[in-house]
């Protein structure tokens, strides 16, 4: 059974009243995000600096909806390479304290910088030596008075009448969009892409999408190939028994030295009036669209979208590796 609402409705706005309040709450929160951007300074970089150069994990801590924040943060800071977990602050006073070890970085967020439970966790972090990142709006907190790195953010309107200022929401945004500024500066000073992200990220749509395209590949044993000298009947009974819609050509070396598609074909029947005398090397493609095995598969149907094809030739060092086709790729991102 669900939990009872401790209040009752007493007002019933009509929906564009509705709409009208949620303008009001994002532009309040866009105009706290704007003086967040005014406030960042040298302390912002020394924070990333300081994360960084460390040898350790990031240990984010705080109280109530900071809390909750700075686990969204530790997160996103794991999944782009730096070692990162969210401490309780009430847990660290009975014993969890043991988990902080020297070389750690400990991010430590209180709007108000005076809340009693931090009180363990800064104690602890100052007798051994552990950096310190201190975040709040509270210049004179003993917060800010005992970090290493003290980060001001300002005082910022919440969202909402009168009655209702006192839910964090204009200050909760910022302290994500500060944890967000903290990530992609470190990220994008340790050259951190997209190729990096794909393997701490392997599960899911966004992991698949990353995948490497040598794992969605036909491989060359599988592939259809025809010689240069083939005929037009040769040419569709290989392209019709290896179900690609297509076939590649090679000369009498076995190398690589063109491309015959179902469009090719068809092309050629509306071209020539004599197609049973056309050869392999008279309808083929000469520089058929190829992609490195190491590239994504992102990578892979942006170009096949972009040139309106179906098929790529899969490289290595330059060499064959293999082929992909449009339909191995979506079948693969749906499953």
């Amino acid at each position: 059974m669900g939990g009872m609402r401790i209040y009752s409705v007493i007002n019933n706005m009509n929906n564009k009243s509705i709409i009208n309040i949620a303008n009001k709450v994002i532009n309040t929160e866009i105009e706290g995000l704007k003086k967040l951007s005014k406030s960042l300074n040298i302390s912002f970089a020394q924070a990333v600096n300081t994360i960084n150069n460390s040898q350790g994990r990031v240990v984010c801590c705080g109280v109530g909806k900071s809390a909750k924040i700075l686990e969204k943060i530790s997160s996103t800071l794991s999944s782009i390479g730096v070692p990162s977990f969210t401490l309780d602050p009430t847990d660290a006073g009975h014993g969890s304290l043991g988990a902080i070890c020297k070389g750690d970085v400990l991010i430590i967020a209180s709007f108000s910088g005076n809340s009693s439970e931090l009180n363990s966790i800064l104690n602890y972090a100052k007798k051994n030596r552990i950096k310190i990142i201190g975040i709040s709006s509270n210049l004179k907190s003993s917060l800010i008075k005992l970090s290493d790195i003290k980060i001001l953010i300002p005082k910022v309107t919440e969202a909402g009448n009168r009655n209702l200022d006192m839910i964090p929401t204009s200050s909760s945004i910022n302290l994500l969009a500060l944890g967000d500024c903290i990530a992609i500066a470190l990220a994008t000073k340790n050259n951190f892409d997209k190729r990096k992200f794909s393997r701490l990220h392997p599960s899911g749509s966004i992991g698949k999408s990353l995948t490497e395209i040598s794992k969605v590949m036909v491989e060359k044993k599988n592939i259809p190939f025809v010689y240069e000298e083939s005929s037009l009947q040769e040419i569709v009974m290989k392209i019709s028994s290896g179900r690609l819609g297509c076939a590649i050509v090679i000369n009498q070396k076995k190398q690589v030295c063109g491309f015959i598609s179902d469009g090719d074909i068809n092309r050629t029947i509306k071209k020539y009036k004599n197609i049973f005398l056309k050869k392999a090397k008279d309808i083929m493609s000469k520089k058929p669209t190829s992609i490195t095995s190491t590239s994504m598969v992102t990578e892979a149907l942006e170009i096949m979208n972009k040139k309106k094809i179906t098929v790529l030739l899969v490289l290595k060092d330059k060499k064959l590796n293999g082929l992909v086709h449009m339909h191995n790729v979506l079948s693969f991102l749906k499953t």
